[in-house]
């Protein structure tokens, strides 16, 4: 007998009228109909993806609370598969999952050998190095009461974690842990994967820079894989889309409802300089996946790093401006110039860097992503004089003008209201410029694009040649990021001289396009 139906035995009923032998009869009805619709709903086996205000952990949908594999409890961030029902399985490096339970130990039933990072309360991350079956997570026992376990997967070339569940203390119980609403994925290679560190995943600076935005967060990163496919086999161009690494060239694909970042961050090219591909080539496999990323994830800002080594710099930064002309204004391109010093501790063996390195970094890029996840805006509301990095001179309205097209110069610094700008934010990183004298915004002349457009004062009309995106670099210094065109607001010429015009350029992470906001 199909299961997807209730069977119902005949009942006597006492005499009643006709009309209301019919009432009753369509109530019968409509109660059945109703039944068979819950039952059909109840049999429901796939994983629910979050709603967009839902938190972005993967939530399996049942009731258990023991530390099984049902438990609801489990909060799983990365690339999981639930499709068995006895292991679930994550392919990806820096997969992990989430979970408070009580008693005074935790042992973790694992169906692989490999290498896994646990991190109880607020103590560090403990490797437990080449183990598989079911392991102690808690050699010395804990205080008696609820503690917060997180477990992480991450070893060289072999990413699989496969979980079968937890082993907790007789009459212990699990229950939902915290979750951040924020969540950023890094898409990279070995050096974002944390190849050669010690602790893998968990101490490389995607990690370390989610942790301390308090960001959930998730790795697809893979050592050795280009961003562009044919030169080695795949690149990330083709594997991004699968819910395996490049070890699993039959990898099905991954479903991208089931949670949505709120930050992207890519980090590729290393690869693609070492194995041959062509700066056009790349470029524009660069822009095609910049718009691939963006058909998955339609309002996450994406923000693509310079290689640390600077391979590949000049066609990374045109292949972000490409986006943006075409309309994709929360796509950044990150100039990491300077962030690492070759030759220095800052890295392992010349290409990856150190366990101090990839600190270095995540410090350089959290002030960066921290406005789009909740944190602080980079500069606060007020009126500054906006200094050169390169030549120390102010941003000037030229001659004291405030008509409309007044040029815009650097000068030596007076304190006249000229030199004197509002900066007030327009939301999701945006800033108008407004100058003091003049009340008239700081603009890109004619709301154009070409390399070397002058700024001048306008009145403010809300488009985007007068919106502006501030970024900081280093040593208190920012960027200004012409909302328009995607290029940054600079110093023409590099010139040192009082009277030289700004006007935008792409970045190329000169001191001429650095800018600290300072009180006047």
């Amino acid at each position: 007998m199909p299961t997807n139906f209730y069977v119902f035995k005949y009942a006597t009923y006492p005499l009643i009228s006709f009309k209301t032998k019919i009432k009753t009869m369509r109530k019968f009805t409509f109660l059945m109909i109703l039944a068979l619709f819950s039952f059909s709903c109840s049999k429901r086996t796939a994983v629910d993806p979050p709603s967009p205000e839902s938190p972005p952990a993967t939530v399996k949908a049942t009731l258990a609370n023991n530390g099984a594999l049902d438990d609801t409890n489990i909060k799983y961030f990365g690339r999981w598969d639930f499709s068995n029902p006895a292991q679930y399985v994550s392919y990806w490096g820096g997969a992990y999952f989430r979970v408070r339970f009580t008693g005074t130990s935790v042992k973790v039933k694992l169906g692989n050998t490999s290498n896994y990072y646990a991190k109880i309360d607020n103590g560090p991350w403990v490797s437990f190095l080449n183990v598989g079956g079911t392991v102690n997570l808690t050699p010395s026992l804990l205080a008696n009461g609820t503690h917060t376990l997180s477990l992480a997967q991450g070893k060289d070339y072999n990413y699989v974690f496969n979980f079968q569940g937890l082993v907790l203390d007789a009459g212990a119980s699990t229950s939902a842990p915290p979750v951040s609403t924020n969540l950023i994925e890094y898409i990279g290679d070995s050096i974002t994967a944390g190849y050669t560190d010690p602790q893998a995943n968990v101490s490389d600076y995607a990690w370390v820079c989610s942790e301390a935005l308090n960001c959930e967060h998730t790795q697809i990163a893979y050592p050795g894989i280009n961003l562009s496919n044919g030169f080695t086999g795949t690149g990330m161009q083709t594997q991004y889309l699968k819910s395996q690494s490049l070890a699993y060239p039959s990898s099905p694909n991954w479903n991208f409802a089931v949670y949505t970042p709120k930050v992207v961050v890519i980090n590729l090219g290393t690869n693609d300089t070492n194995n041959g591909v062509p700066d056009a080539t790349f470029q524009t496999n660069y822009i095609d996946f910049l718009a691939t990323v963006r058909s998955k994830f339609a309002n996450a800002e994406i923000f693509v790093l310079r290689t640390f080594s600077g391979t590949k710099a000049s066609a990374t930064a045109n292949a972000v401006l490409v986006r943006n002309q075409a309309g994709d204004k929360k796509v950044h391109y990150i100039n990491t110039g300077g962030w690492l010093t070759a030759g220095s501790a800052d890295y392992t063996d010349g290409t990856h860097p150190s366990v101090s390195g990839h600190i270095k970094v995540a410090n350089l890029l959290k002030p960066i992503l921290a406005p789009y996840v909740g944190g602080v805006q980079a500069i606060a509301n007020g009126t500054y004089k906006i200094v050169s990095r390169s030549s120390g001179l102010a941003v000037d309205a030229k001659d004291k003008l405030t008509a409309n097209g007044t040029s815009i110069q650097q000068w030596t610094y007076i304190n006249g209201t000229n030199q004197q700008w509002t900066v007030s934010s327009l939301g999701n990183g945006q800033y108008k410029i407004v100058g003091v004298q003049s009340s008239r915004s700081l603009s890109v002349t004619g709301q154009a694009i070409a390399d070397g457009t002058n700024l001048s004062l306008y009145d403010y009309q809300g488009t985007d040649n007068q919106k502006w995106i501030v970024m900081p670099t280093s040593g208190g210094y920012y960027t200004i990021k012409s909302v328009q065109s995607g290029k940054l607001m600079e110093v023409k010429g590099n010139s040192p001289t009082a009277g030289a015009l700004i006007d935008i350029y792409p970045n190329n992470g000169g001191n001429n396009q650095q800018w600290a906001f300072q009180t006047p």
